[in-house]
Order: C-alpha cells, then structure tokens, then sequence
C-alpha cells in the first residue's frame, strides 16, 4: 500500500496503532515545511533542525493518546510553541522573544488558543504601569516617546517597563509544559 495517498487523519489513526511507515510518510510530508517555519524565525539551521526533530520524537511518543484533529495546523502550532519555548530560555536575547509575541497563526487551533491565553495570564500579572506600557507597546504600536507623553512618564522609565515585562513574560513562560 501507498502510503502517500493517505489523508492526514487516515495516517494518524495508523500511527496511533504504532504505524512506523505511516509515521514516516507524516514526517516526509510536513518535515520541510515545519523546518521552514522555525528557520524563519530562528535563523539558525541547527535549532530549527533540533526543533523539529523534536515535533516528531514527541508526535510519536504521544500517539497512541493524541487526539489532533488538523495534522498540519497541530504541527505547525508545535513548532511555533518549541520556537516560543527556545526564545524564553534565558541565553537567547528579549528581542528574540519581541519577534515570537507577534508571530502570526494561520488558523486558530486549541493549541494557539492555549499559548495566546497563556500569555495574556502573564501579560495580566504583570504590575499595572508595567501592563499599561507594554500594552501601548505591542497592542496599540506606540513608540516610547508617545508612551512617555500619554503616561507623563520619562522614556528611560517606559524602556524599564518593557524590559522588566519582557523579562517576566520570558521566565513565567518558559516553565510552560509542551505537551503534543
């Protein structure tokens, strides 16, 4: 049998009976894509390699109690959350995790629901000025001397708030368990 013209949900009911060649034919199909997706925002072969990797060890380590409906949208959303998990460790810089807090999701999924409210709980946790500035920051695109002015702080107070929210949102969330 071919397995290659099997539909998504077809190959994942037979890699939930432990379908080695069902597996791989899932890993030819969205390897590359999935690799693309977190080169793009890495840039770094290496990790996004290892990331990926990663994606299929624990697809197949789960599957006989995963229960995903989109294989694709799951996929790409895995990723998306191993990039956010290498972002938040602590030798990868705040920019870094800059660009992940406004990577776009193609579709929302459970998976993307669950990461986006995750941070919002952390976004909420944060002291009130420290919300209010990193709101205007992200949410409303405000530069920080518009912050400044609007808030009747000094710039150099609305750069603190936002490093201090980065490096919040970068340590509470990196102690988010990936499970697949």
């Amino acid at each position: 049998m071919s397995y290659s013209v099997l539909e998504d949900n077809e190959l994942l009911n037979r890699v939930r009976l432990s379908d080695a060649k069902a597996f791989d034919e899932i890993y030819l199909r969205y390897w590359r894509k999935l690799y693309a997706l977190a080169f793009y925002h890495l840039k770094d072969s290496e990790a996004a390699e290892d990331i990926v990797q990663e994606i299929f060890t624990s697809l197949w380590a789960a599957r006989e109690r995963s229960d995903i409906k989109y294989l694709y949208t799951y996929l790409a959303t895995a990723t998306k959350y191993a990039v956010f998990h290498h972002f938040a460790q602590p030798s990868n810089s705040t920019a870094s995790l800059e660009e992940l807090l406004s990577l776009p999701v193609e579709q929302p999924s459970a998976e993307s629901r669950l990461l986006q409210d995750e941070i919002n709980r952390e976004i909420n946790r944060l002291p009130e000025k420290c919300r209010l500035v990193f709101h205007y920051s992200r949410e409303e695109g405000l530069g920080n001397k518009n912050i400044s002015e609007k808030l009747n702080i000094s710039t150099k107070a609305v750069e603190k708030h936002i490093t201090r929210a980065l490096r919040q949102l970068r340590v509470q969330l990196k102690h988010m368990v990936w499970f697949l």
